[in-house]
């Protein structure tokens, strides 16, 4: 439903799809986009390709992509160390690159404390992330995954699952969502909210 992939590249280029945009997170080094930014260690960016356009990796990165978009460039970072919002059972969460519009991809920090025992759950749509800081578990119905930095992996749509760590780790991961249902619209949003139209009349 939501065509994406994502790579880990080592110090060499990465070339985009035509018409899609790359989400990236440089692990270590740093990563050239087509339009000259730089990005360092620790910073995130999204890049809308027309066309088979290349990032050069000086470094390590990972690269997600999502078919069919076109986001809006962004560059940030570096990362927090927890995130701005509160998520299930005491971790948090920031989102580092928003959704234009309702319903488009987002990418997002998530942190997760020492001692986190996470309670199984689902989306409704495919999880791409790395492991960017620290370690911990993915338990899936019938596996347990032990994650380092620079681990990646794929939750399935639907796919029972929770993160875990022990007291002596923490966990920070960086998550693609391909959709969502929070976003501006033509109707609701920052610009348009809080204006008020007046007769010019105290």
């Amino acid at each position: 439903m939501y065509p994406c992939s994502a790579t880990k590249v080592h110090q060499s280029t990465f070339t985009a799809t035509p018409y899609s945009t790359i989400y990236g997170f440089v692990i270590e080094g740093e990563v050239v986009l087509p339009n000259g930014w730089v990005a360092k260690a620790e910073q995130y960016f999204c890049y809308a390709a027309k066309s088979a356009e290349e990032f050069i990796t000086n470094g390590t990165a990972v690269y997600i992509e999502r078919l069919g978009f076109l986001g809006q460039n962004t560059l940030g970072g570096p990362l927090e160390k927890t995130g701005r919002l509160c998520y299930i059972d005491g971790c948090s969460d920031s989102l580092l690159i928003y959704p234009p519009r309702c319903g488009d991809p987002s990418l997002n920090l998530l942190q997760f404390p020492s001692g986190i025992d996470q309670t199984f759950h689902i989306h409704p749509s495919v999880r791409l992330g790395i492991v960017v800081r620290g370690s911990g578990m993915s338990t899936l119905r019938n596996e347990t995954i032990n994650l380092e930095v620079g681990d990646m992996f794929c939750i399935e749509e639907r796919e029972y699952h929770r993160f875990r760590t022990e007291l002596d780790q923490t966990l920070t991961v960086v998550a693609f969502h391909p959709d969502g249902d929070w976003g501006p619209t033509d109707q609701n949003h920052t610009m348009l909210n809080r204006t008020y139209i007046t007769d010019g009349k105290k």
